[in-house]
């Protein structure tokens, strides 16, 4: 929807059926907190009739997400179905964290939260209602816009100068993201790409080498950890409309399915420039580990730990063990580090409310962890666990417990005695630090 602000509007449409044992005065959503994502112009209707929904004073809003109750007068009845409408707008927020960026010739959605998600009766044997097997959506933008949509694409309408791109949607498919701009396609002309740029002016230079080297850690990932959809997704890196600030005005990128989004000051590293790979490098592992599943919101370490600890697999793919060695010794000096500035914490109890302080030293430690998981178990063992855990809890919250209980699956061990020390205990276990410190020095 241009304008001074441009906005998007979500349109979603439902046919429910009751086939519960009672009938229902009223059904709850959960959608995006209104202040924090610009959502405005809410519009519900129930078999064509608005309706006007309450906000839930006992579940105060969050940070993320606001829960509505949608009442039914008449009450729902067993067996009877009602055809649901819900209708909003929103705008790109103030906040950069947000994973949505709106500007004036591009999008990006990546956050699935910025969709409806109706929840199951509270009744004590309701069980969440089963998702289709598949949902259909449409799109609808300018007609000189790219767009990157999951699904297999049904058809696409053309009407004046806009145009709507219908997807289906299949149980196995990422959930719902939208990226779409007036952008530059770098595998514009139909040549085949290993990685795609979506920017809003054309590359400068040759950027063959960048997307090798992103295509590589793409295969790599896939290799180890599993792919994320059916289709061979080419990874996209997208400048978004949005500051993507994540802490400060330097290069920053966020992941979502597709790829990685990056803000300008990333472009202008050059596509070529070290720092741009490693910023991308991480990033991509952030669509399995932050995307793919993710940790609690509350919790810090474990998702970036696991991203950062994807980095030492591709490392190590590409140039052997001493490639691995080597990052693993950068985050020990950076554990040892941070840990002059404040007092360790065990790491599983570490949050997003802790010092900066504190949170460096979780961050440091988390990707050694995994390291140990390999060192004690096989590396083979560990990265089948976890893809386990890709596959079998995508879009889902994640817990230390299901990567274990993931691993001792694979390997028919009890993981008790590690995730002990490493989770619940300070410090570094001294055969570890030994192990790497005297590969280290012998390397020197």
């Amino acid at each position: 929807m241009p304008g001074q602000i441009p906005e998007l509007r979500v349109h979603s449409s439902y046919t429910l059926e009751n086939y519960g044992n009672s009938d229902l005065s009223s059904i709850d959503v959960i959608l995006a907190n209104a202040k924090r994502y610009g959502l405005k112009d809410l519009l519900i209707k129930v078999n064509s009739r608005e309706v006007s929904p309450a906000e839930l004073s006992a579940e105060p809003a969050t940070e993320e997400a606001t829960r509505f109750r949608i009442p039914f007068d008449p009450a729902w009845n067993q067996k009877e179905r009602r055809d649901l409408v819900i209708e909003y707008a929103f705008a790109s927020p103030d906040d950069s964290e947000t994973n949505i960026a709106v500007g004036s010739t591009s999008f990006d959605v990546v956050s699935p939260g910025l969709f409806p998600w109706l929840q199951p009766p509270t009744h004590v044997l309701s069980p969440s209602p089963a998702s289709p097997k598949r949902v259909a959506y449409t799109v609808q933008v300018p007609t000189d816009f790219l767009l990157l949509a999951p699904g297999k694409p049904a058809s696409r309408t053309k009407n004046g100068g806009e145009v709507k791109r219908r997807f289906e949607l299949r149980e196995s498919d990422p959930a719902p993201f939208i990226v779409a701009g007036q952008y530059v396609d770098s595998c514009s002309n139909g040549r085949n790409c290993g990685a795609a740029f979506w920017t809003f002016e054309q590359l400068k230079g040759d950027h063959a080498r960048a997307e090798e080297e992103i295509a590589s850690a793409w295969n790599i990932l896939q290799k180890n950890f599993g792919p994320l959809e059916r289709g061979n997704l080419v990874p996209h890196i997208v400048e978004s409309p949005g500051g993507l600030h994540m802490g400060g005005d330097g290069p920053s990128a966020v992941p979502f399915f597709g790829g990685v989004l990056v803000n300008s000051p990333a472009i202008s590293l050059s596509a070529n420039n070290q720092d741009f790979s490693d910023l991308i490098t991480r990033a991509l592992a952030g669509s399995w580990f932050g995307v793919g599943i993710h940790s609690p919101s509350s919790n810090v370490g474990m998702a970036e730990g696991l991203s950062d600890y994807a980095v030492i697999v591709i490392d190590e793919a590409r140039h052997g063990d001493s490639a691995r060695s080597s990052r693993i010794l950068k985050f020990l000096d950076e554990y040892d580090s941070a840990c002059k500035a404040a007092v360790e914490k065990p790491l599983v109890a570490v949050t997003t409310h802790d010092p900066a302080e504190q949170r460096r030293i979780a961050l440091a430690k988390a990707p050694l962890f995994f390291i140990a998981l390999e060192d004690n178990y096989g590396e083979a063992s560990v990265r089948q666990g976890l893809a386990e855990v890709v596959r079998l809890l995508r879009g889902q919250e994640v817990k230390y417990q299901d990567i274990r209980a993931a691993i001792e699956n694979v390997t028919n061990k009890d993981l008790a005695p590690i995730f002990r020390t490493w989770l619940y205990k300070p410090g570094i276990p001294a055969e570890f630090r030994e192990k790497y410190q005297s590969a280290g020095a012998r390397k020197n």
